[in-house]
């Protein structure tokens, strides 16, 4: 499915004649014990699939790349990975994250005027390797007016020139932002004597314009500039180091003094509490599971804990032990929030910060203000239709909240056993009325999806892009908060047995002439050198091959006629090395790897 994805903006972007950046991306390994599957690029312009694009170091200096072509005026998110799994990705320094306490993916923007780019840094940090990165923000929400040249920096990284650096607020939140890298030794005084670095914000770009005068200040020298003392190699400029919010203008601290807010959250519907006691984590503080532990000095079962926070929105969970979804001894899970407390798309909860102290009390995994008796446990009976679909040798499985521990680690494998393609399970369960779940096609406690097994996203595509299934629309799921959706059930407390769906929908399988059968799919030889020839099933109704690159670039296309078994392609056009064939007809889609000598 995330090749799909790749495959469908490839698409777009040919048929509405987008403009395209050559953009290559350069990651410096010279630090780094490099793994034996390669150094591998993800992000959102190929799927988020950590095995798909593979980087390489062509001169052995250390530095693997990559080029590609991606549409212009657009940002796009992404991390390197050391290897080919999620459990080897980078950790992204603040400075370079998206945001500072939220997502921290890497992220590149491109202009519709640009036509080359490239990205160069060190793994696991915000430039080159040995060189220092700040994020500077300044915070202009008090100032009556922003000068129509914008707002600069000057200091003594780049000349003190007034109207060199500028800097940019482009989600209109007041904070601005620049990023500036520079070698430490780089920064001398008149003396000779390295110097940390200075400087000092202006409101346009001239010295004549409105500029800091911070003499007296802690974060100032004597001349009132900033002076901002290195303590690693990638730094952002904070106001507040509890809240990490950006100063003020003309001032060390930040414009607007935290609220305090309570949170309280009602655990005693919860069977069990976790030894590693109740926590909050949210956008306020990085969604660190274990950083805010919440407290129950009364034993009434109602944890509670006191947090400053900067007026503004926020979105945060209460986790049943330390740390996400009940890994690692002793914990439980985290909530997954539905209901009118919960942030648009995703199952975060939301909340308005203003200038007066909040109490914030709910039932955990609720939006109720005091908790309501759970259901009784009783049999829920889950049942999945994988008739249309090519099952994995390793079965078909079930993940979700109601299993412990939950989701992936708690995954139950199910059975068909009068063979007539719909697996079930039969589970007893407490707690909770509301059941979150999805099925997976393969074993989804070992591997990568989308590898080594294919979990259910709630959403599908035709081969032109056009939505077919959308869990939250068709009524049988909600946001899961990564782009996806989760199926939901409220279970009354009696035994049930669902009805039988089709695998990635709400309804049960229908078959239709334009529903494409495709018992077989095959490239030989592969590898191949200039003829390739591809053997399909016959009766195929509107069916298109497609070929892209292994970053998702459409490099051939052909329309199928009904009834053609055998396509031959001649590929002299194509240089050496890996590729997808994509097979797409009515709602299914079939894909092979092949690789060209």
């Amino acid at each position: 499915m995330k090749n799909f994805y790749a495959l469908m903006l490839a698409l777009l972007v040919n048929a509405f004649g987008i403009s395209q950046v050559s953009v290559t991306f350069q990651v410096d390994m010279n630090n780094e014990s490099v793994s034996a599957d390669g150094i591998h690029i993800a992000g959102s312009f190929q799927g988020w699939d950590p095995t798909l694009t593979m980087m390489s170091d062509d001169d052995m200096d250390g530095v693997y790349e990559l080029t590609i072509d991606l549409p212009a005026d657009s940002t796009y998110e992404f991390k390197f990975i050391n290897g080919m799994t999620w459990d080897f990705v980078e950790d992204v320094p603040p400075t370079c994250q998206v945001e500072i306490a939220g997502n921290d993916n890497r992220f590149l923007t491109l202009g519709d005027d640009e036509t080359e780019a490239t990205y160069h840094v060190c793994y696991g940090s915000c430039a080159a390797c040995g060189m220092t990165t700040i994020r500077l923000r300044i915070d202009m929400s008090v100032e009556s007016a922003i000068s129509p040249n914008g707002v600069h920096v000057a200091g003594n990284f780049q000349g003190w020139d007034p109207g060199a650096s500028p800097m940019s607020d482009p989600d209109g939140d007041s904070v601005w932002e620049s990023w500036v890298s520079f070698y430490p030794d780089s920064l001398v005084d008149t003396s000779g004597e390295i110097e940390p670095p200075i400087f000092k914000f202006i409101n346009g770009n001239s010295w004549s314009n409105p500029n800091e005068a911070l003499a007296g200040e802690l974060c100032a020298d004597d001349f009132g500039n900033r002076v901002l003392e290195l303590t690693s190699e990638n730094m952002v400029l904070v106001g507040d180091e509890s809240t990490l919010a950006a100063p003020c203008f003309n001032s060390c601290g930040t414009c607007v003094s935290p609220t305090q807010v309570t949170f309280r959250v009602d655990m005693t519907t919860q069977e069990i509490v976790s030894a590693n006691g109740v926590h909050i984590a949210g956008s306020f503080q990085g969604w660190s599971p274990a950083a805010n532990p919440m407290t129950d000095d009364d034993g009434d079962g109602i944890w509670e804990a006191t947090i400053g926070i900067v007026p503004g929105d926020i979105q945060f969970k209460f986790i049943n032990g330390n740390d996400w979804s009940g890994n690692g001894d002793g914990n439980v899970d985290n909530e997954l929030i539905i209901g009118d407390c919960a942030a648009a798309g995703s199952d975060n909860r939301a909340l308005t910060v203003g200038s007066e102290e909040i109490v914030y009390e709910v039932c955990y995994n609720s939006c109720d203000v005091g908790c309501v008796e759970n259901p009784n446990p009783a049999d829920v009976t889950f049942r999945v239709d994988m008739s249309a679909e090519d099952v994995s040798a390793s079965g078909v499985w079930i993940i979700g909240n109601f299993t412990s521990p939950n989701w992936q680690s708690g995954a139950l494998q199910m059975t068909d056993v009068n063979m007539d393609g719909v697996f079930e399970i039969t589970s007893n369960i407490s707690g909770s009325a509301t059941i979150l779940y999805k099925f997976t096609n393969g074993d989804p406690t070992t591997g990568d999806n989308g590898v080594d097994f294919l979990e259910e996203t709630g959403i599908l595509l035709d081969s032109e892009g056009n939505e077919l299934t959308n869990f939250e629309a068709d009524g049988c799921g909600l946001p899961n908060g990564f782009g996806a959706y989760n199926r939901f059930h409220e279970r009354s407390g009696e035994s049930e047995i669902l009805d039988a769906v089709c695998f990635n929908k709400c309804t049960t399988c229908v078959v239709s002439v334009d529903d494409v059968e495709v018992d077989s799919f095959n490239a030989y030889p592969n590898p191949f050198d200039e003829i390739l020839t591809l053997d399909i099933a016959p009766d195929i109704f509107g069916t298109i091959l497609v070929i892209t690159d292994l970053s998702g670039r459409v490099v051939l296309e052909e329309n199928i006629v009904a009834g053609v078994e055998r396509i031959v392609l001649n590929t002299g056009h194509l240089r050496a090395g890996g590729y997808m064939a994509h097979l797409f007809g009515g709602e299914s889609s079939r894909a092979i790897m092949i690789l060209k000598h």
